[in-house]
């Protein structure tokens, strides 16, 4: 009635096949994280962009601060532009940077 050295299940388990199952594990616990937190890392990949038209709330300078529908002030550098002026303007949902602008035609 003693302690057999050798009779561990990982121990008959190749190296191989230990790797590939701690992969899928990780993968896995993986894949139940972006479920749960909406999939955060598809926005690294997938983009979506937002044209709208917004007002120039503030213009110090050469730099305007326009405030878009997601309340998230956005700054136009070098801008032609007066404070109260209707632009339409192109940025990248959850991201501070603007694509592009125009005066709004």
């Amino acid at each position: 009635m003693g302690y057999e050295p050798g009779g561990g299940m990982f121990e008959k388990t190749s190296g191989k096949t230990l790797a590939i199952l701690f992969g899928l594990a990780f993968f896995g616990a993986f894949m139940v994280l972006q479920v749960i937190w909406g999939f955060p890392i598809l926005d690294l990949f997938v983009k979506k962009t937002v044209t709208e038209d917004a007002k120039i709330a503030i213009k110090d300078g050469k730099v305007c601060i326009v405030e878009t529908s997601d309340r998230t002030p956005r700054r136009i550098e070098d801008c032609p532009y007066s404070a109260g002026d209707l632009v339409t303007v192109t940025y990248n949902e959850g991201r501070a940077g603007i694509e592009s602008h125009r005066p709004r035609e």
